[in-house]
């Protein structure tokens, strides 16, 4: 039979497990940290930058949209921080490197594109169907130009347009490789932040890398937070803007137009029209008139006329239908 623990044994079971539970509790929790891979970037800096790419993404997609015809689909995929050795060995050969330069910030800015989803890119920007290699190759000095005219420095300006907020930058294309291994640009101990776009086009998927070392953004680190990314866009309006707001709405030029009515003619009638002919129309003398405002039917008013000039008097303002109102 069984040995049956007494009240006495059963407390001092709890009793121990319970302290030995608030000793691991009371532990501090060990974070594992390399020294080879610091992270410089904070979660903070690292959300802004996840923001000024999706712009950059936003105003990308739309630019190719037009380009190639078709809808496209570019996001963030992923933001890392690594090494400039690791993202190096990291990048197929051969592929289409751009380097770039970020006046005022020193360094290099490097996108990189996979020589796929770049023919991909020639082929519908020359009027093709966007045919795929079939084989990896790189790509021909015409098929650079014409990616370079048409993508890549199209890319270089949305880039500018999506640090404005942090940044008055000015990126200018240096030169483009096909070999990771000659990019010599930096140590390879040096910190860099990878930002990886997914681009999708129809049924075509790729990534598009941009690489910006430690050192580059550096002086504008402090820029790099949400609270001061997004201060003005949560300041509230003042007074003063917003009086200055309505007078500048007040001052806006508006088209009225007004319809005296309306009437069927036949072609024949109408190639036999005569000066002096009288056009009857399908609305009364008596009845209101409408006044449109754009396209919208704002007020009801009667015909006048003001010493030598035409016009009308509102006499109602017309109410609204749901739909239009919605509208």
């Amino acid at each position: 039979m069984d040995e049956i623990l007494s009240q006495q044994e059963i407390d001092e079971l709890i009793s121990q497990a319970t302290s030995k539970i608030q000793e691991e509790e009371a532990q501090p929790e060990v974070v594992a940290y390399d020294f080879k891979r610091p992270h410089r970037f904070s979660k903070e800096r690292v959300r802004a930058l996840q923001r000024i790419h999706e712009q950059f993404a936003r105003e990308l997609s739309g630019m190719v949209s037009a380009k190639v015809r078709s809808r496209v689909d570019l996001g963030v995929a992923s933001i890392e921080q690594l090494t400039f050795g690791e993202f190096i060995r990291s990048v197929p050969n051969p592929s289409v490197i751009i380097l770039c330069t970020m006046r005022p910030l020193e360094g290099s800015l490097i996108m990189q594109l996979s020589p796929d989803i770049s023919f991909f890119l020639y082929d519908r920007l020359c009027g093709g169907p966007g045919i795929s290699l079939g084989r990896t190759r790189e790509l021909t000095d015409i098929e650079l130009a014409v990616l370079t005219t048409q993508f890549f420095e199209p890319m270089a300006v949305s880039f500018e347009n999506a640090w404005s907020e942090i940044v008055d930058m000015s990126v200018t294309l240096e030169s483009i490789e096909s070999n990771p291994q000659f990019l010599q640009i930096m140590t390879e101990r040096e910190t860099v932040v990878l930002i990886s776009l997914a681009l999708g086009i129809g049924s075509t998927r790729d990534l598009i890398n941009i690489c910006l070392s430690y050192s580059a953004l550096e002086p504008v680190l402090k820029q790099l937070t949400a609270l001061r990314l997004f201060d003005s866009l949560r300041r509230r309006a003042e007074p003063e803007d917003i009086q200055m707001l309505r007078s500048q709405v007040r001052g806006t030029p508006i088209t009225l137009d007004v319809e005296l009515g309306s009437t069927i003619v036949t072609v024949a009638d109408l190639l036999e029209l005569q000066v002096g002919d009288v056009i009857s129309l399908d609305r009364k003398r008596y009845e209101n008139l409408e006044v449109q405002v754009g396209d919208l039917a704002k007020f009801l008013a009667s015909p006048g006329k003001l010493g030598d000039k035409l016009g009308i008097v509102i006499t109602a303002v017309r109410p609204m239908e749901r739909n239009e109102a919605n509208e």
